[in-house]
């Protein structure tokens, strides 16, 4: 039976029924609506809409949930909604079951179609698993509808598996190890650090702005770049956490000594996955080490939630090797467009010679011939 592909290229087309199959379709949090469509909504000045909702007769049984970006020298970008500074992780076209190879070509032939390889000029995929099968498929797909499609290795994910219980994941840590857990969750039972889990939307919006001060601060200690900087991304994040709090998604605590709010933790959970996703700390309480303490309580109770997987998500940071976290490869996947600007913009940048030059060499700016 053939599948029909409708692009959702305008905010006022995503329907009740096209938002219940992105949450229905959804492999983890990250990539419901709660989440996509926050982003979408606080980029809306840089990002626009392009999802490609895939039917077979009247269900959708597959979403590209992607977004459409204007970009210096790619051009009119296809990329996945959440992407940039958000950094999400882990990202894919969310498939029914048994669906995977059929919805991937369907997409594949959609791009490369004429009528539509004028609306993109370039699709660049970040936040890719290596061994992400329907990404690897839709690659394929494409290389056979005569895509050159690049791949290459993106920045890494670090995760735990988890096993069944608190004290086995005590007995994989070192000697040392288990002595910092004991230590570490010795201060909140003693109640020297006092764990607060935000519940209500009413206590976000109180604690929000201690959340993010002492983000500021860790990142300011560090000497690193701070997101709540970026347009936009506070906006963001506050409307996706309100949304997830409210649909049982989100994870947020906020550890306190002496009253005084030394730690953050914001994750977001399903029954498999507890996904760390940002953290903050008073750098003047680091010789308490609260962040140890949250973490370790974190982890047992993923263990005891009966989740398998701690995800500390992207970046290789050294201290994610301390808590048994491996690596989870990923990838970056681009290709461009059969449309000769569009080549025109694949070379500039594989080589970064100039438009001008480019136009001299001969290649033609009408599309090309399917």
């Amino acid at each position: 039976m053939p599948l029909r592909i409708e692009l959702i290229d305008r905010s006022e087309l995503l329907s009740d029924d096209v938002i219940e199959a992105i949450n229905r379709l959804a492999p983890h949090p990250f990539q419901r609506f709660e989440w996509m469509g926050s982003w979408l909504e606080a980029f809306q000045s840089t990002a626009s809409p392009f999802l490609l909702a895939v039917y077979q007769k009247d269900e959708i049984i597959g979403i590209a949930p992607w977004c459409l970006q204007r970009r210096a020298i790619g051009g009119r970008t296809i990329a996945f909604i959440g992407s940039g500074k958000a950094c999400t992780d882990h990202l894919t076209i969310s498939v029914g079951a048994g669906n995977k190879q059929r919805v991937t070509y369907a997409i594949a032939r959609w791009l490369t179609a004429p009528e539509h390889q004028s609306l993109w000029d370039s699709l660049e995929l970040v936040g890719v698993d290596l061994k992400d099968e329907t990404i690897n498929e839709l690659a394929t797909a494409l290389n056979e509808a005569g895509l050159d499609v690049e791949r290459e290795a993106g920045d890494p994910c670090f995760a735990v598996p988890l096993p069944d219980s608190w004290d086995q994941y005590v007995q994989l840590r070192s000697k040392s190890g288990r002595r910092e857990i004991r230590q570490s969750l010795r201060q909140i039972e003693d109640g020297t650090l006092k764990l607060d889990r935000i519940r209500t939307c009413e206590e976000l919006d109180s604690h929000w702005h201690q959340f993010v001060a002492l983000h500021q601060k860790r990142r300011d200690d560090a000497g690193t770049t701070n997101c709540f900087d970026y347009p936009g991304f506070d906006t963001f994040l506050k409307l996706a956490a309100s949304r997830l709090l409210e649909s049982g998604y989100l994870q947020f605590y906020l550890a306190y000594a002496n009253d005084k709010p030394v730690c953050a933790h914001f994750a977001i959970a399903d029954q498999d996955t507890w996904s760390f996703y940002q953290s903050g700390m008073d750098p003047d309480a680091s010789a308490m080490r609260p962040g140890l303490s949250v973490f370790c309580h974190t982890i047992r109770e993923s263990i005891e939630s009966g989740r398998k997987t701690f995800d500390m998500m992207r970046g290789d940071e050294p201290y994610k090797l301390r808590w048994r976290a491996e690596e989870v490869a990923t990838q970056v996947v681009r290709t461009y467009s059969r449309s000769g600007l569009a080549q025109i913009r694949k070379q500039v940048s594989k080589t970064g010679v100039t438009f001008k030059n480019i136009v001299k060499s001969g290649i033609s700016l009408g599309t090309s011939r399917t």
